[in-house]
């Protein structure tokens, strides 16, 4: 039976895979149901709910998925020659620091390259400029990523680049974003990132023992203090840029969360800030992220605070901002689920549109689907900035769910799953189904998350709370 069963402390629930609609059923349904999932031996006949079921369409046996194939695949071409909106340029291949989990690092990144001193040309900058003209015909809004390497090592080219996208896209809405490590930010370089209005995300892990732990030059020395200046500077002489800063903050699983989540700024808080979180990824080392036990606990019952507090139950300030963040994004995400049925052609959830979401040109004009994929995987590459996209490995990309169709046609997870391309690199140069299966376990138990998430709001009424608090606020009459 092509279903998925889930139970909170109030109620039994199953997903139909093929309508993605979850159904409440009674304890006896639930536990008919399992007995069937399990493969043991039913000898009562089903529950009338059950039956019901049956007969409006409800619970059938395998999918309704025939063939795997992305939706776009057909146009795939129109969207890359036509609608892009966004490129990141990789300005450079050097950095001033090392991180010790860096995809690029030396001692452990097995199928990325290493850190080179390769700095893209201004030829190259706009030769890739005029790339993304050429094939943003129908897009009214333009987005330059700049991206290293360490960014700031070649702010005479990205002040270039500025000054001639500014030329290049007039009458389209054009904004700019910086990934940096902050070490090298001056009054100078703030004060001109502040005027260009540049959306600026700083890299930080958590407090000094934390970050400095695997955030450190090139000498050994931690990062932490040298980024706190920075952001201290900034706040001084240009507070309303300030205001807007993201931090970029990778976890190490292996961790103490509480010790993560103690980052601060003298008085001022950093989590007052835009932050960031994300899992470091082993993937390219040939290791998968495993999280300690301590990390799980405390996670999961600050994400249980981050709820309580959303529902106003909980002081906010008290809240991890590492778990707020998850929490809330979760929240907003909520109306993705039960929204699509599968259909005979379809396609799982993981991939994006290849080249056409987050196309990355590093320092040769090479390009790449988006920057975190490995440089050195031919699998990966769409081609260049001369010869132009190359439409056979974009679609092989975008169809990556095709490599394991079997697999994924009979799989409950198939409109929550999360495995794109850079999940089936084999790092040689193609595409490996048995490398993207290692993965399915950790992408069904993040579903499986976030669909509970998605039951509570949904038992909870999420939406009704705030709009009686927004009510009350002005003193109507909800009685």
């Amino acid at each position: 039976m092509f279903v998925k069963l889930f139970s909170t402390p109030n109620h039994y629930y199953c997903l139909d895979v093929n309508k993605d609609e979850f159904l409440e059923l009674s304890f006896a349904s639930y536990q008919y149901l399992a007995q069937i999932l399990n493969g043991e031996e039913v000898k009562t006949m089903p529950p009338e709910e059950i039956l019901d079921l049956k007969k409006a369409g409800y619970l059938s046996e395998k999918s309704n998925v025939k063939k795997v194939k992305h939706a776009i695949t057909d146009y795939l071409e129109e969207f890359l020659e036509r609608k892009l909106s966004r490129i990141i340029l990789q300005v450079t291949q050097n950095c001033n620091i090392r991180c010790k989990y860096c995809i690029y690092s030396e001692e452990h990144s097995i199928m990325q390259r290493s850190h080179s001193s390769k700095n893209m040309s201004w030829e190259t900058a706009k030769a890739a400029l005029n790339f993304l003209w050429e094939h943003s015909v129908d897009s009214s809004s333009i987005n330059v990523g700049f991206y290293g390497g360490e960014p700031l090592l070649q702010m005479p080219l990205i002040k270039q680049v500025i000054e001639y996208s500014k030329k290049l896209f007039k009458g389209k809405k054009l904004t700019f974003n910086m990934t940096t490590n902050g070490t090298l930010l001056d009054e100078e370089k703030i004060l001109y990132l502040q005027e260009e209005e540049i959306s600026l995300m700083i890299s930080l892990d958590g407090p000094k023992e934390i970050n400095d732990m695997n955030r450190v030059f090139v000498n050994g020395t931690g990062t932490y203090d040298t980024v706190m200046k920075k952001i201290e500077l900034m706040r001084e002489i240009a507070p309303e840029y300030a205001k807007k800063l993201s931090i970029s903050m990778v976890i190490d699983p292996q961790n103490d969360f509480d010790c993560i989540n103690s980052i601060c700024l003298g008085k001022n808080d950093v989590d007052k800030l835009n932050i960031l979180p994300s899992i470091v990824d082993k993937g390219y080392d040939g290791e998968k992220t495993v999280s300690s036990d301590i990390y799980r606990w405390k996670s999961r019952y600050e994400g249980f605070l981050a709820i309580l507090s959303y529902l106003g139950r909980y002081e906010k300030e008290k809240v991890s901002p590492i778990a707020l963040a998850s929490i809330n994004s979760e929240i907003e995400r909520r109306f993705e689920v039960e929204t699509s049925r599968l259909f005979e052609v379809d396609t799982p959830s993981g991939p994006c549109i290849a080249g056409q979401m987050r196309l990355f040109c590093n320092v040769e004009g090479l390009l790449f689907p988006c920057e975190r994929v490995s440089e050195n995987s031919k699998a990966m590459c769409l081609g260049t900035l001369d010869s132009g996209f190359n439409i056979d490995n974009a679609k092989q990309l975008l169809n990556v769910g095709a490599l394991t169709s079997d697999a994924c046609k009979e799989c409950w997870c198939f409109r929550y799953c999360m495995l794109c391309c850079k999940k089936a690199d084999s790092g040689q140069g193609t595409l490996d189904a048995a490398v993207k299966l290692s993965y399915c376990s950790e992408s069904k138990g993040n579903a499986y998350h976030k669909l509970m998430l998605y039951l509570l709001l949904k038992e909870i009424n999420v939406d009704y709370l705030p709009q009686m608090r927004y009510r009350v606020q002005k003193g109507e009459d909800i009685v």
